[in-house]
Order: structure tokens, then sequence, then C-alpha cells
């Protein structure tokens, strides 16, 4: 469950839910962040692990650079990065194709084709969109900030799912099983078509591919600021489960998939005008319902700061 905690400065943080997302006011983020002011939305985040900042005008790149910044450079993502792209930010609009964009890399063909690809392998396609990003990749984003420069008028929220909720949630004797387990993560199929990867050549599809292999990740990790136990799941790259058979693991998967989906866990995000939204890609899942259409939405991403997983010990 979230804690609460004391806050000296004029920071003022209001927790959104019991387990996940806190509502921040006080930040101006048109100028330098105080390194105390800094220090404390750090400490909100890791125990709240999404926070929302509102403000009276919409906020623009510098804005959500300045936040991201709070937690490492800005980059951008692996899979991207493999195909030599540089720009930190990527607007998402209804799909999955590259394109240039005024705010950096647009992603911007129809999602339904890619999100029936993920129905062919583990669980994706039994949840609706729940995933964290990348998590086949060696290391991944500590965080990632989101802002909203088209809200659509109905529809068009985000919803985000705790990790180290969801772990507290599990009954002790599931917790020792699963502190054992470990799962393999791969790129879900229709991924790399999405992204065009073909489009840039053989040689560099063929780095792209060794760059990824199926790789195994611990299904019990640790918060690397908090030491909490946090229930390492992602629906849309998880795909079997080590030492268990196919049915036993498929499973296990849709049960753990269905658990971390519970509404005891999860926060909805209802986008306002100057809002900006910073979660941990660690310990978070989101998804972004279907449900705006016909309406426009847009949202423009940013990335920063490294983390690998690390195992958590049983006795810990």
């Amino acid at each position: 469950m979230a804690s609460t905690l004391e806050y000296p400065s004029a920071l003022k943080v209001r927790p959104l839910t019991g387990s996940i997302g806190a509502e921040v006011f006080g930040v101006d983020f048109s100028r330098e962040i105080p390194d105390d002011v800094a220090e404390e939305i750090r400490q909100a985040f890791y125990h709240h692990f999404v926070l929302v900042f509102r403000g009276d005008r919409q906020p623009g790149q510098e804005e959500q650079n300045r936040l991201a910044a709070l937690f490492g450079e800005p980059e951008t993502i692996p899979l991207l990065a493999a195909l030599g792209v540089e720009q930190t930010a990527i607007t998402l609009q209804a799909g999955l194709k590259v394109a240039g964009s005024e705010d950096g890399l647009m992603l911007e063909t129809a999602y339904t084709a890619y999100k029936a690809e993920l129905q062919n392998i583990g669980i994706a396609g039994e949840f609706d969109g729940w995933h964290s990003d990348s998590t086949f990749t060696p290391w991944f984003h500590r965080v990632a900030v989101l802002r909203s420069p088209v809200i659509a008028p109905v529809g068009g929220d985000t919803s985000f799912a705790s990790l180290c909720a969801a772990w507290d949630g599990l009954s002790p004797t599931v917790q020792r099983w699963l502190s054992d387990l470990r799962a393999v993560h791969m790129i879900p199929l229709g991924l790399k078509e999405g992204i065009n990867v073909a489009g840039y050549g053989k040689e560099i599809e063929q780095r792209f591919d060794d760059a990824f292999p199926p790789r195994e990740q611990p299904m019990v990790v640790l918060h690397p600021e908090t030491g909490r136990k946090v229930l390492f799941l992602n629906p849309s790259d998880c795909v079997h489960i080590v030492g268990l058979k196919r049915a036993e693991s498929h499973a296990l998967l849709r049960f753990l998939a269905h658990h971390v989906a519970s509404a005891s866990f999860t926060y909805r995000h209802h986008w306002q005008p100057g809002d900006l939204v910073l979660w941990d890609e660690l310990t978070v899942l989101h998804r972004a319902p279907d449900d705006y259409a016909p309406h426009a939405r847009e949202v423009v991403r940013i990335t920063a700061g490294r983390v690998v997983p690390t195992a958590a010990p049983a006795d810990c």
C-alpha cells in the first residue's frame, strides 16, 4: 500500500488511491527545479509509482524533458535506438508506423492489426493492452513521462497497475513459489512489422534480431530504491515460465495477469489540459483503452534513466 509521507516544502502530494498514484501540486516545470524539490519528487515517486502533475497551461517538450531528467538523461527506447533513431520524444496517435513529427518520432498507422498479432503468443490478447515497455531488452528505462496535446472529449484515459501492490496481495504460499521462478520474455509477434524494421534494410534487421533474442527474467524483482518486492509480469512480452509445462505456465500467467489488473491495484487517469504524468517502468503496467473513437487523441512520451531487473532474494 502507498505510504503517507511528510513534505516539508511547498510541494503538495495527494494520493489518488491506496495502492498507486498521487497528484502533485506546486511544481513549476517552466524553470529549473531546486534540488530539494527534485528530491521530494523522487521520494514521492518511489512510494506512489505514478505521479500526476497538474498545471494551468499545456506543458511542452521542455517541461516534459525537465521532469524526466530528474531520473536520468532522456533517451530513445532501446528498440528504436537499435534502428538508429535518436529522437527521445515519441508521439502516439493510433498506431505504430514510424514517421516524422514536430515533437519527434510519430507512431501513426492502425493499431488493430498489431493487437491481433499479440493474441497469437503468450497471454497478451486476453488482457486488453496491459503492458510495460520492452521487458525482453537487456535494460529498459527507469521512468516514462506522458503529456497529451490532444485530449479526446470522451474516453482516451491512461490506466496504471502497481506490481508492488499486486505482489503484496498474493498469499505467502504463492509468493514463496514465485520467488524461485523465471519467465521468458520476447518480442511480440507483429511488433517488428509495426515499427517497419524491414524497411531499414537486411543488415540492420539482422542486427536488431541479434540484439533482442528471447530473454529470461526473474518473476520477483526488487524496487531499486525502497527494496520492496515487485511481481515482474508483462502480459505483452511474457510467453513462458521456465520449468513448467506449457499448460501450467499459461494457467499461472493468466491468473497473475488477472490478479495484477484488479481494481485494488490500479489507477485510471482522466486527462486534463496541463497534465504531466510520470510512471515507474519497472513496477507499473499501463494501458490506453480504445474508447475514444471517432475522436482524436494524441500523447507524447519521453523516457529516461536505465534499470536492469534484479532478482529478489527469497528470504528478503
